[in-house]
C-alpha cells in the first residue's frame, strides 16, 4: 500500500513539474517565452519521474533497477554520468545552456567538401597569395586575409587536421546543409569519450575489482569525467580541441572493444577495436605510435593466449588498421602529391613551417616540456579569480636558451600533478597480478607512454595537449586507487587512512577541474555571459572573506 502511494505521489510530482514547465509563462514562473536550459532540464526530470512512477512494477525492468544491488549501481552510475554531461553543457555554453558561442567551423567546411566529392575546402584563396613568391613566410602575408592554419597548395586550401570526424559529419551533411560549429563537434566527442571511459571503468570493476565499494566506483567516474583539462577545453572548443577529443573518443572506444576481447575473444570485437583505432589515427596522427603499440599487444596476446585462432583474430583486428593507413596515405597523395605529407609544410600560420618544420620536434625541448606537462603550478592572486593557469613557473635553469625555436611562453598550462594529484595512484596500477588484467594494464601503460613521449618532443605545449594523455592516465589512476583498496582489505585502519587521503586528492582534483575553465577564460565570460561572471565573482569573494 505504501509503495502504491509513493507511485501516486511520484506520478503527481512528475506531472506537475511537466505541466509547470509547459505553462511556465502563463503561471508567471518564466517571463521569457523561449525555453531556456533550466526549463528543459526540469521538464525532462519531471517526465522521467512521471514515467518511472507510471510504468513501475516490482517484476519489470524498472522494478529490478530499484530492487537489486546491480540495479542501484547502474542507476547511480547513470545519474552521475548524466550530471557530468549536464556539466559539459553548462561549461561549453558559458552558462547560457541553449546558446553556444562558436569560434571555428573548420570540420563543417571539410565535411561539406567531402559531401561534394572534393578534398579542398570551398574557400578561394586571396589572389595575392597565389602570385606571392614565398607565401609561407608570415611577414609576406601581412594585411592579406587567409584561412588561418589551413594548408595552401597549388592554389587550394586543405586542412591538415585528421579527416575522420569530417567523414561522419559529411554523412549528416547529405541530409542537412545547416552549418555545424566545431564546438558542437567537440561536445559530441567529449560526451562520447566520457561514455567509453564509464564503460571501461564498469568493465574493469565487474571483472577485476567487484569488491570495490560503490563510492569508489562513483568517485572513479567523476574523476574520469571532470579531470583537468576536460572542462577547460570546452569553452574555446575550436578545431584544435575537436580533433584531439575526437581522437580520444576513438582511442577509448578501440581500447574498450580490445579489452573486452581479451576476456571474451571475438573477431567482431577485435574488428571494432581495429576500426576505432584506425579512426583515432585518422583524427590525430600523433596517436600513431600508441596505436602501433596496442596493435603489437593484440598480436602478442593472440599468439600467446589464443594460438589456435591467432591468425583469424589478428586478421580481424589488423584489416581495418591496414585499410585506414592505406586510405590516409592515398588521401595525402591526392592533396599534396606525397603519401606522407599531411599538410604541415604548407600551413599558413605564425611560422614558416615550409622551411622550419624539421625544427618542430627536438629532444632539446624535453626538459621544459616535461616540467610543464607534469608540474607547472597554478598562479595565485589576491583578487578574483585567485588562481589561474600559468604559462611558465619553472626554475630559471630550465628556461634557458634552446637551439631551436622553442616557445617557452606559448600558452598557459597546468601540470598534471599540479591540477590532478589523484593521478599519483597510477603508480599503484601494476600491483594486480591477474594474467588477463596484465594485458590490459600493459596496453594502457604503453598507449599513455607513447603519446606522453610525443608531447615532450614538440616545440611547445599547452593545456589542450594534455587531453591526449589524461583520459588514458585517468584509467590507470583509477586502477591504482582500487588496487590500493584491495591490498589494504585486511588492514581496516590503514584502509580508512588511505581512503581519506584518496578522497582529499579527488576533491582537490575535481575542484581544480571545475575552477580552471572559468579562471582561465575570464575574457570569454565577460563577452558571452557577464551577468554570470559577476555573480560568480561576488559569491567567491564573499566565500574568501
Amino acid at each position: 500500500m505504501i509503495r502504491k502511494w509513493i507511485q501516486i505521489a511520484g506520478g503527481s510530482i512528475g506531472a506537475s513539474l511537466v505541466l509547470s514547465m509547459i505553462f511556465a509563462n502563463q503561471l508567471g514562473l518564466d517571463k521569457d517565452p523561449a525555453w531556456g536550459g533550466k526549463r528543459y532540464i526540469l521538464f525532462i526530470i519531471g517526465l522521467l519521474i512521471f514515467a518511472v512512477s507510471f510504468f513501475y512494477r516490482e517484476n519489470n525492468f524498472i522494478g529490478h533497477v530499484f530492487h537489486t544491488p546491480a540495479g542501484w549501481t547502474h542507476l547511480s552510475v547513470a545519474a552521475l554520468s548524466g550530471m557530468v554531461i549536464l556539466g559539459y553543457i553548462w561549461y561549453i555554453s558559458a552558462g547560457l545552456w541553449t546558446s553556444w558561442p562558436n569560434e571555428t567551423s573548420y570540420y563543417d567546411l571539410l565535411a561539406t567538401a567531402f559531401s561534394q566529392g572534393q578534398l579542398a575546402v570551398d574557400i578561394q584563396p586571396h589572389p595575392a597569395l597565389l602570385t606571392m613568391e614565398n607565401v609561407y613566410e608570415p611577414s609576406n602575408r601581412e594585411g592579406i586575409p587567409v584561412l588561418w592554419d589551413a594548408s595552401l597548395y597549388k592554389g587550394k586550401y586543405y586542412l591538415y587536421w585528421g579527416p575522420a570526424p569530417a567523414l561522419f559529419l559529411a554523412i549528416f551533411k547529405l541530409f542537412s546543409q545547416e552549418p555545424i560549429g566545431d564546438k558542437v563537434i567537440t561536445f559530441v566527442y567529449v560526451t562520447g569519450a566520457f561514455i567509453f571511459s564509464v564503460l571501461l571503468i564498469l568493465e574493469l570493476w565487474k571483472k577485476y575489482f567487484v569488491e570495490t565499494p560503490l563510492w569508489a566506483l562513483l568517485s572513479a567516474i567523476a574523476f574520469a569525467g571532470l579531470a583537468n583539462p576536460i572542462l577547460y577545453i570546452l569553452l574555446e572548443a575550436r578545431i584544435y580541441e575537436a580533433a584531439i577529443i575526437a581522437a580520444q573518443f576513438f582511442l577509448l572506444g578501440g581500447m574498450y572493444w580490445m579489452f573486452t576481447a581479451f576476456s571474451h575473444s571475438s573477431k567482431l570485437r577485435l574488428a571494432l577495436a581495429g576500426i576505432f583505432l584506425a579512426l583515432a589515427v585518422g583524427s590525430r596522427t600523433t596517436l600513431t605510435f600508441s596505436v602501433a603499440f596496442l596493435a603489437l599487444m593484440v598480436l602478442v596476446w593472440a599468439v600467446k593466449a589464443q594460438k589456435a585462432r591467432a591468425v583469424s583474430l589478428v586478421a580481424a583486428f589488423s584489416a581495418p588498421l591496414v585499410l585506414g593507413a592505406i586510405s590516409y596515405a592515398v588521401y595525402n597523395y591526392a592533396r599534396f602529391d606525397s603519401f606522407t605529407e599531411f599538410g604541415l609544410h604548407y600551413q599558413l600560420t605564425s611560422y614558416n613551417l615550409y622551411e622550419l618544420l624539421g625544427e618542430t620536434f627536438s629532444p632539446a625541448y624535453i626538459p621544459p616540456n616535461l616540467y610543464k606537462t607534469l608540474f607547472n603550478p597554478l598562479e595565485t592572486r589576491d583578487v578574483f579569480p585567485y588562481i589561474i593557469p600559468n604559462r611558465w613557473a619553472g626554475p630559471d635553469w630550465l628556461a634557458g636558451e634552446y637551439p631551436k625555436f622553442y616557445l617557452l611562453l606559448a600558452e598557459a598550462i597546468t601540470g598534471i600533478f599540479a591540477a590532478s594529484p589523484f593521478m599519483i595512484f597510477a603508480f599503484l596500477a601494476g600491483l594486480n597480478k591477474d594474467k588477463t588484467f596484465r594485458w590490459i594494464l600493459l596496453s594502457l601503460t604503453g598507449a599513455a607512454f607513447f603519446v606522453f613521449l610525443m608531447l615532450q618532443f614538440f616545440f611547445f605545449t599547452t593545456m589542450r595537449y594534455l587531453l591526449d594523455l589524461v583520459p588514458t592516465l585517468s584509467l590507470l589512476a583509477v586502477i591504482g586507487f582500487w588496487q590500493g583498496l584491495a591490498q589494504l582489505k585486511a588492514h581496516p585502519a590503514a584502509r580508512r587512512m588511505y581512503s581519506t587521503f584518496a578522497i582529499a586528492l579527488l576533491i582537490y582534483s575535481i575542484a581544480i577541474g571545475l575552477i580552471l575553465p572559468i579562471s582561465g577564460h575570464l575574457e570569454s565570460y565577460r563577452v558571452f555571459n557577464p551577468a554570470l561572471l559577476e555573480q560568480i565573482t561576488w559569491r567567491v569573494n564573499a566565500l574568501m572573506k
